[in-house]
């Protein structure tokens, strides 16, 4: 008897069953099936690439019949979406999006996966705006959450999840035009989430860190310490239930030590920072070479020790390490990676204070071509062009006034007009 869980024996099995066997798509879902529990398991993009391969072969076996044919689509789209999460490469994305959309097309309002389908497209098209910046996909986004949390009333065990995705997706587009209506309502849904989610709640933590970040967020447009000192006790919360070892103890640490640093910056209190840097080392410690939380806890650290030299620090010794922390990082963001962008402004901006501090113009230089190269990322309609213009704009305008080039002055002020252009009245920057 074939053992459910064995990938070779379900192999051999698929072998004895070719095309035209009545029993082959069968084996084919359940081979990949295992395939991809074992890529959970173990993380060998092989397997997820075998995966897919077969759930391919198998989809195109589905009987025309609705509620199989949206199945297939869905649990297809989602192979292509976790590719896409260890490989950033964005036809991943946008298959699964197509299936996602297809899935729905298929069944009618009162289909049990419905609303199911309806988050993952939501989900999905939130990622793709993340790399491309496209505010289409964000709104859309938000509209198909809203339109799954009326397929979840109180007391349904979606609930507090699709509550919990509006809430991200309202505070992404705070965090892109500015509008308090939004984050208040974020606020509101996180609270909500949260309140579904009591201790022992597997999703608790997850709830008290989204509510902590759009509390952050609220502060830095208004300044109340409250919602500050709030955020950092409800980080703390999350933390203390992710011991040595658990998934998420990363992305605690890490939203931990964005909070403190927040609040050094607006009470100056160097323990803060300190505490910051050191929930950074904490969190690069569980990242080794290959892991794909490691670029980003690079970056975190680099901008903290960055944030140190600029407010306290006497040598260069923190400058310096950041600006190897940012290189190291920008080496694991080769051409067509979606944070490459990030990544040569942040490195950027460091080696502008290297020129600063030291008057070598080679690094003012290597500034700007790192700024070309991130606005060349950055195209219109992209999230981040107004920061891209506006660092090589202060890049340029630095140059001018070592060298007086008239070429270089001229093209600060097109940049700066350009990305004032991007902020109308109204926008929080």
């Amino acid at each position: 008897m074939t053992d459910l869980n064995d990938v070779e024996q379900l192999r051999a099995a698929l072998r004895e069953r070719p095309l035209g066997h009545t029993d082959r798509s069968l084996y084919l879902n359940l081979l990949s099936r295992s395939l991809r529990i074992r890529f959970k398991q173990q993380g060998v993009m092989a397997d997820l690439d075998e995966a897919i391969d077969l759930q391919q072969e198998g989809h195109a076996l589905c009987p025309p019949i609705h509620s199989a044919q949206a199945m297939s689509h869905n649990a297809l789209a989602n192979s292509f979406q976790a590719r896409f999460k260890q490989r950033g490469i964005q036809s991943d994305l946008d298959e699964a999006i197509q299936l996602y959309r297809r899935a729905l097309t298929l069944c009618t309002p009162g289909h049990s996966g419905h609303s199911l389908y309806l988050n993952n497209l939501a989900v999905s098209l939130k990622e793709r705006f993340k790399q491309q910046g496209v505010l289409c996909d964000l709104s859309e986004a938000i509209d198909v959450h809203r339109a799954a949390i009326a397929f979840c009333p109180p007391g349904h065990s979606n609930r507090s999840t699709s509550l919990n995705n509006l809430a991200t997706s309202l505070q992404m587009r705070f965090r892109q035009q500015g509008l308090l209506s939004d984050l208040y309502e974020a606020i509101d849904l996180h609270r909500s989430a949260l309140a579904l989610r009591p201790p022992g709640h597997p999703d608790q933590s997850s709830s008290l860190n989204n509510l902590a970040t759009s509390l952050q967020d609220r502060f830095k447009q208004q300044g109340v310490l409250s919602d500050l000192d709030e955020a950092i006790d409800l980080h703390r919360a999350a933390l203390a239930l992710h011991c040595h070892g658990h998934s998420d103890q990363l992305s605690s640490l890490s939203n931990l030590a964005a909070s403190l640093r927040t609040r050094f910056r607006s009470q100056g209190v160097l323990s803060d920072l300190d505490g910051a840097i050191d929930l950074q080392r904490a969190a690069l410690a569980l990242c080794p070479p290959g892991h794909s939380g490691q670029f980003l806890c690079l970056i975190n650290l680099a901008n903290s020790l960055y944030i140190k030299f600029k407010e306290w620090s006497v040598g260069l010794s923190d400058l310096s390490e950041a600006i190897d922390l940012h290189r190291t990082a920008l080496a694991l963001c080769p051409p067509g990676h979606h944070h490459r962008s990030t990544s040569l402004n942040s490195l950027a901006t460091s080696l502008h204070e290297q020129f600063e501090q030291q008057g070598v113009l080679s690094f003012l230089d290597e500034a700007i071509g790192l700024n070309q190269e991130a606005l060349a990322l950055c195209p219109p309609g992209h999230s981040g062009r107004s920061t891209s213009l506006n660092s090589l704009a202060n890049n340029l305008y630095s140059r001018f006034q070592q060298q007086h080039v008239l070429s270089d002055l001229d093209e600060a002020i097109d940049l700066h007009r350009a990305a004032l252009v991007l902020r109308p009245p109204g926008h929080s920057d």
